[in-house]
């Protein structure tokens, strides 16, 4: 699944100040990429997904992700903000970085897994410090091991 990530895949927003620019600077960047074919039905497949039960994690993550028909290709995205931004998150903290799943409604079941494999590794603060302050190689490293394990 190592197609699922790449240094390309690594992004930088230095404008979303809000939940809502965050995901749609997702979305936008995914459509970029050819993750998917319609920015705008991401964009709301993810704040979907946010209405129904919050991504946000603990110390400055939130992982916003949507099982979509507009998925072209599954793949994950270690999004970092210039600005914090407010999410609902499980210690009621602002988020610095999203780790985003683009997932196709076929095929959906080896990404949930990852997404749960990733869940359960970033409640260790080492890794969730590398993805958050990691240069490319190390991001790229940790999320594969943590996702190819």
């Amino acid at each position: 699944m190592n197609n699922v990530f790449t240094p390309e895949h690594i992004l930088f927003d230095e404008n979303s100040t809000t939940r809502s620019e965050a995901l749609a600077f997702i979305a936008t960047e995914a459509k970029k990429l050819n993750i998917i074919d319609c920015a705008e039905s991401f964009t709301k497949g993810l704040e979907a997904r946010e209405a129904h039960d919050s991504t946000g994690f603990i110390g400055g993550i939130a992982v916003p992700h949507c099982k979509s028909k507009h998925v072209i290709t599954p793949a994950i995205f270690v999004v970092r903000f210039a600005h914090s931004i407010e999410w609902n998150t499980m210690d009621d903290s602002p988020i610095t970085t999203a780790i985003s799943f683009a997932i196709p409604e076929q095929g959906s079941e080896d990404n949930l897994r990852m997404l749960t494999k990733l869940s359960r590794a970033m409640m260790k603060m080492d890794i969730r410090q590398a993805l958050q302050q990691g240069d490319a190689k190390t991001v790229t490293e940790t999320l594969l091991n943590v996702i190819d394990n």
